[in-house]
């Protein structure tokens, strides 16, 4: 029996089909506790927790399935950290990083010239 097969029926030595993975689903969901959720609702759950835990989109999508992670990002980009509250924010950081380095450098370089003044923008043209 193939590794990659989640649910498996170890008495018919294959996959466990459709029909009858809704009636393990639902005695496995009586026997947990837990309050009843369908196996799709748990598809869902898995997707928004993996894509805001920080997994790529391509692994998510490989995992559920998906031939490519287009299904991915119209659903479940909201969970993606860096499609929200972060837009821009990694650029920025680098930008503004390169920028104060170039800017270093350049006093540097002016001053063991024996030149002092340094543009307030810190950028030569």
């Amino acid at each position: 029996m193939p590794d990659e097969v989640l649910f498996q029926d170890y008495v018919k030595r294959g996959p466990i089909l459709q029909d009858k993975l809704r009636e393990v689903w639902a005695r496995v969901m009586e026997k947990s506790s837990l309050m009843h959720r369908r196996m799709y609702e748990t598809r869902h759950t898995f997707s928004s927790w993996a894509l805001a835990a920080g997994e790529s989109p391509h692994w998510v999508a490989r995992t559920l399935g998906h031939v490519n992670t287009s299904m991915i990002y119209k659903t479940y980009g909201r969970y993606i950290p860096n499609l929200t509250r972060h837009d821009g924010s990694a650029f920025e950081r680098q930008f503004v990083t390169n920028t104060n380095k170039k800017r270093d450098t350049i006093s540097h370089n002016l001053r063991h010239n024996g030149q002092n003044h340094v543009p307030e923008n810190g950028l030569y043209n």
